[in-house]
């Protein structure tokens, strides 16, 4: 069946599409007064509640935020499974255009997979300031070249990883671990290759401020990230890098996220 028909059909042929959890659910702030706005594109696995402390430092100094939730993301393998980068792809322009309609300056930025997405539509559409909190450009993940040919002969590689304790602590990943994070989800990570790939075509054509955050520790996109970035975006308006000392790659969502926040926020101010 295609991917359409399975889609139109669901409910009425095996089991629904599960709603999304409460926490991603998309994010929208609009502060009285805002003139600007940011959008925030979460990563890859991850869904728009990890953006609340962000979202809601840059609401505090004025600027309206949207975080949309990226198709697959939030509900359920089987969701996640049908999704691909087009998709998620379609989906963030969609967010920037819809923002853009009712605000003259629209900023984007992204973590991760995410910021793959935010850098494409800077150099789209030509964002004046972009934020690329580890973005995977660059990966720390043996084999992920390979993941576009393989995942049609193995969509999912069972791992049966335990939940973490933050995990636990947190009710929203703890009702999603078993569903995206369990398991090497495969067949995804060959569309987020494939995403990667045709991102870094984009950074060429990127006018924009730039700000980069990497962790220090990060397991998945490696530091040298930042300097792959000042050679692959020549154009940059101006670039801005910090590595947060001892910060894995989820700092934007843990317990480094204020701090991260006071980062973007401190460096939107700047003139």
């Amino acid at each position: 069946m295609s991917r359409l028909g399975a889609l139109i059909d669901s409910g009425r042929r095996g089991e629904p599409l599960r709603p999304p959890v409460r926490e991603a659910l998309p994010i929208r702030i609009d502060p009285e007064g805002a003139r600007e706005a940011v959008l925030l594109l979460h990563g890859f696995s991850g869904y728009p509640g990890e953006f609340s402390t962000l979202a809601w430092a840059l609401a505090d100094a004025g600027y309206a935020v949207a975080a949309p939730r990226l198709p697959g993301h939030g509900t359920s393998r089987r969701d996640f499974l049908a999704s691909k980068a087009e998709d998620w792809a379609r989906r963030a322009y969609d967010a920037y255009l819809d923002l853009r309609a009712e605000y003259e300056i629209v900023h984007v930025g992204g973590h991760s997979m995410g910021a793959l997405l935010a850098a494409a539509i800077a150099a789209s559409f030509g964002a004046p300031r972009l934020i690329l909190l580890a973005p995977a450009f660059e990966l720390s993940v043996r084999f992920m070249g390979l993941t576009p040919l393989v995942a049609p002969f193995a969509r999912v590689i069972r791992a049966d990883r335990p939940l973490s304790p933050a995990d636990a602590a947190d009710p929203a990943r703890a009702a999603l671990q078993p569903e995206y994070w369990a398991d090497i989800m495969l067949a995804p990570a060959g569309e987020l290759e494939r995403l990667r790939r045709r991102c870094r075509r984009a950074l060429r054509d990127v006018a924009s401020r730039v700000l980069v955050g990497v962790g220090a520790e990060d397991r998945t996109v490696p530091v040298g990230v930042v300097d792959y970035l000042k050679r692959a975006a020549p154009k940059a308006a101006s670039f801005d890098s910090r590595v947060l000392p001892g910060a894995g790659h989820v700092f934007v969502f843990d317990e480094r996220a204020a701090e991260a926040a006071d980062i973007v926020r401190a460096w939107m101010a700047k003139p």
